[in-house]
């Protein structure tokens, strides 16, 4: 479905579906709260650092903006763009958390959603800030093969730690499908070679 530049995948709107009838306690909209605001971050910094959005795209694995390219960023800038998300998430959640306790499951998304993509892993923020880091400090050639060994190992270590916890009787689905997705990465990015 598309709307303008904005792409919804049927993908996304099953998983938003699934979600939504399997969530008792009303976290789905605050968590789709929390992932918009962190677009808006995203979005925000790359209109005041003169970029422009080409397509949001969003899917079942999360959104994608893609920038155009007659507005192109520098590595400092998208820099600045990668980290504008998950500071809005920490500073959202940094907000919410003196609020009290109807509070809390808001700031706990925001917290999560905001170190989570933190983590220096290809596709997150954090493995697009990596990367412009290492282009500022001229090693552009490192980028690619820190980030994707980075993100091997941290999805590895990531399943191994679920499949632990699955071990001793603490297994969480959701823990296990993330370090799945992450480790599956790597493999995609690989395929298109």
């Amino acid at each position: 479905m598309r709307w303008g530049r904005v792409e919804i995948t049927a993908g996304a709107l099953l998983l938003w579906a699934l979600l939504y009838y399997l969530d008792s306690g009303g976290v789905v909209p605050q968590a789709l709260a929390a992932c918009a605001l962190h677009e808006l971050g995203h979005y925000a910094a790359i209109r005041l650092l003169g970029g422009r959005v080409a397509r949001l795209k969003l899917s079942c694995v999360g959104a994608e903006m893609a920038l155009s390219a007659r507005c192109p960023l520098g590595p400092a800038r998208e820099l600045a763009a990668a980290l504008a998300g998950p500071a809005v998430n920490l500073l959202c959640a940094w907000l919410c958390s003196g609020l009290g306790e109807a509070w809390w499951c808001f700031t706990g998304l925001h917290l999560a959603l905001g170190l989570f993509n933190l983590l220096p892993v290809g596709p997150l923020d954090g493995g697009r800030a990596l990367s412009c880091l290492l282009t500022l400090a001229g090693r552009e050639d490192w980028a690619q093969p820190v980030v994707g060994l980075l993100s091997v190992g941290l999805s590895m270590g990531l399943t191994m730690g679920a499949l632990l916890l699955w071990r001793v009787g603490e297994g969480n689905l959701t823990l296990l499908l993330v370090a799945l997705w992450l480790s599956a990465i790597p493999l995609r990015k690989t395929k298109k070679k």
